[in-house]
């Protein structure tokens, strides 16, 4: 079994060290089309014209047997004198070399191109077999439960043994990376073992079953074959549950194809039906190919997973044919060669049969007398009747994909006259053939000079419009419309991610265009001014505000240049750049008591936006987001500095730093109350206003009788005289302050008058 990725690496090895003619690109293939012929005339054999990937010659999904007499029997020779005991695994190497596991005699089998079949090497009853790209073997042994590597000097040994842990291993192929991938049989597993012989579980828990999910919990039912494609996840041919299932690289497992119930229906992912697949191999473009063992079946599985039968018409027997003109005997493993050859190893019968997926195929009959030639794409021949003009449609087809065109082909009589529809021309077309066609000569006119003249027998243009052009061959007449136009003019839309900017900021506009030719010319302009500036883009770091910007495109590819119209017009908006500022203010500029509240606001300039600030006393950040805050606890020179940040979209500084100030505290100051007031609404003496309360000093004033008729947390407001509202007696009273942190107690009384 060979993987796409291997695939690709042999090809480009092929390309580089052998130098045939291999090209891992999908055939462009065309035709000179339409195709007149007459009856009884030998036709120029008509050949395709390819302009991609090389096409082997051979017949698309042609089966033919590759090796093997169908005997079970084990002995070299060449094709058809060679014998096998019941093939099993199958892998190829750079050089097309096929080697296959001899299941029934035990030994390996290498296979060239020609034919030639020899022995390499025995390994006990041989299941699974791959190759790499250095052309070493390996190969799965039922026997002792391990896999076996052959070397390229013929060398014999274990690669991974007993420690494997495996239990009757079957298919097993490679991944990109060089690792190997094994479908562990009665296990119930699939295996990965790593360049140095290290094997994990990377699906499967053991039990027989058919559950999707993690891969740590999925099972399966006698998995025997596997493929890698190139994103890395792994199908493998579920046989025990009919079903082809999916192992991505995250681990997830799902059935691809197949519903589980054996049979053979084609159609769409689990719609479709298999019995027992075996083998699996995958393709450049991720098509798996699969060998449906007990379909007698060689099943096409698409990416989106459709399924369809490329070969085997389901019946036991080795007919060799086309597609499912086919039939197989338990083909059991599959593999590519470089070119596109599909190699199965056909169990029952004892075979390897070859199915080629490369050449050309054509959809309906050619006119009686001609062929074509399925390997090359030619039609040839001598056509013996008349025909209408008809499509066919022919397909080539190669490893990396396939390209379909059309040809048209009309038989008449030898005397007729045939006469295609002319194609549209323009002024600066050279003269042409108008293209009729007769076993007789033909003489040509046209109805309006001034359009086209007829020069030799061809056209010649002479301007833009419509004539008519008659053909006639002195026995029949027949005439096309020639139509000439004008010059299409060149268009140009110009665009820009945005037209608004900042000053000196790079600015690029754009062109999208049409009908510009292959040469041509862009004029830029701002202001209506050309800026000389010849490509699709335009790029500028001095627009000014209010700047227009336009384009205009010739058309160099006429006889005559042709420009474009004004494009659309693009006016800048460019905004200056500016500089963030801030700069703070104290509510107090003189010395404070300590504990006395102090508001700092911040003023700031070219602030684009909602400003973030950020203040720090004494360079340590007090977590405080606003414009104005208040502080109550600073020491003497404390000093109180902010950052207002903004987004702004031109803004050249993004974080402004403003001034410091530096806190001037008293310490020394003392608690006044005055021992009366007069809160008699005169506007004189009002309130008990005592001096330097700190903000969280305690005040409370007692009445004779020793309950509170006033309290206060910082005195921020002072007293005057009422309780609830209501104006107290006149009288004396008695007051208690308590300074914060356990300092002194003051006390006294204070004498209410009116």
């Amino acid at each position: 079994m060979n993987n796409p990725i291997k695939i690709f690496s042999l090809i480009c090895l092929l390309i580089l060290c052998i130098g045939q003619n291999v090209s891992a690109q999908a055939p462009i293939i065309s035709y000179n089309s339409p195709k007149i012929y007459f009856t009884g005339t030998a036709i120029t054999p008509l050949r395709p014209n390819n302009t991609g990937g090389t096409i082997p010659p051979n017949i698309y999904q042609q089966v033919s047997t590759f090796a093997g007499s169908g005997i079970a029997s084990s002995y070299n020779g060449i094709g058809a004198t060679s014998g096998f005991n019941m093939p099993s695994g199958i892998g190829l190497d750079a050089q097309s070399n096929v080697y296959v596991c001899d299941y029934g005699s035990g030994s390996i089998r290498k296979i060239t191109p020609t034919a030639q079949v020899s022995s390499i090497g025995t390994v006990g009853t041989p299941t699974g077999l791959t190759a790499d790209v250095a052309g070493n073997v390996y190969i799965s042994s039922f026997d002792n439960n391990s896999i076996h590597k052959i070397n390229t000097a013929g060398t014999n040994s274990i690669f991974v043994g007993a420690s494997g842990g495996f239990n009757s291993p079957g298919g097993l192929n490679f991944d990109f990376a060089g690792d190997l991938y094994l479908a562990d049989q009665k296990n119930n597993k699939i295996r990965k073992i790593s360049s140095t012989g290290f094997v994990t579980t990377i699906a499967g828990t053991g039990a027989t079953g058919n559950l999707d999910g993690n891969a740590t919990t999925a099972t399966f039912n006698n998995p025997d074959g596997v493929a890698v494609d190139q994103a890395g996840n792994v199908f493998v041919a579920d046989a025990g549950n009919n079903k082809i299932r999916k192992i991505t690289p995250s681990g997830i497992v799902s059935t691809f194809a197949g519903n589980g119930t054996a049979g053979s229906a084609d159609g769409n992912g689990t719609n479709a039906r298999l019995y027992y697949p075996t083998g699996i191999t995958i393709d450049p473009l991720n098509n798996l190919y699969v060998a449906d063992y007990r379909n007698n079946r060689i099943r096409k599985i698409t990416p989106a997973g459709v399924v369809t039968t490329l070969a085997g018409n389901g019946s036991t027997g080795r007919l060799d044919g086309i597609g499912i003109n086919s039939s197989f005997n338990g083909p059991i493993m599959l593999a590519f060669d470089i070119v596109g050859n599909l190699f199965v190893t056909d169990f029952q019968n004892n075979l390897i049969r070859k199915i080629s997926l490369t050449g050309y195929t054509i959809d309906k009959a050619l006119p009686v007398g001609l062929t074509f030639d399925a390997k090359t794409g030619m039609i040839s021949g001598t056509p013996t009747g008349t025909s209408p003009l008809t499509d066919y449609t022919i397909t080539a087809y190669n490893l990396f994909g396939s390209s379909t065109t059309v040809v048209k082909i009309q038989v008449i009589p030898l005397s007729s006259l045939a006469f295609p529809e002319i194609p549209a021309k323009t002024p600066c077309d050279p003269d042409f053939d108008p293209g009729a066609t007769s076993g007789l000569p033909i003489t040509y006119s046209s109805s309006n000079t001034q359009v086209a003249e007829i020069i030799s027998n061809k056209i010649h243009i002479t301007g833009a419009g419509t004539s008519i052009i008659t053909a006639t061959n002195g026995t029949e007449t027949s005439s096309q419309t020639l139509i000439v136009s004008g010059y299409q003019a060149p268009y140009g839309l110009i665009r820009t991610i945005t037209s608004v900017v900042c000053e000196g900021i790079p600015v690029t506009f754009n062109a999208a265009t049409d009908n510009i030719g292959n040469n041509p010319t862009y004029i830029w302009f701002i202001n209506g001014i050309d800026i000389v500036n010849d490509a699709p883009t335009f790029t500028t770091t001095e627009l000014q505000n209010g700047d227009e910007v336009t384009l205009q495109i010739i058309n160099n590819d006429y006889c005559s240049p042709i420009i474009s119209g004004v494009s659309n017009i693009i006016r800048m908006s460019i905004l200056p750049n500016v500089v963030t500022e801030v700069q703070i203010e104290s509510s107090s500029n003189e010395a404070i008591c300590f504990g006395k509240p102090i508001t700092f606001k911040a003023k700031t300039e070219n602030v684009e936006g909602a400003a973030r600030y950020k203040w720090f006393v004494n360079g340590q950040n007090i977590n405080m987001d606003a414009s104005t805050i208040t502080l109550s606890n600073l020491n003497d020179l404390d000093e109180i500095s902010c950052i207002a940040e903004s987004d702004g979209q031109c803004v050249a500084n993004q974080v402004a730093i403003s001034n410091v100030i530096t806190a001037s505290i008293r310490n020394d100051c003392e608690i006044v109350a005055p021992n009366s007031f007069s809160p008699n609404g005169d506007g004189v003496n009002d309130y008990w206003k005592v001096s330097s309360i700190g903000i969280k000093d305690l005040v409370k004033v007692f009445n004779r009788n020793g309950s509170i008729v006033y309290s206060s947390i910082g005195y921020t407001e002072p007293w005057d005289g009422t309780i609830n509202g209501k104006q107290l007696p006149v009288g004396v009273y008695y007051y208690q302050i308590i300074v914060s942190g356990g300092g002194k107690k003051l006390s006294g009384s204070v004498l209410i008058v009116r």
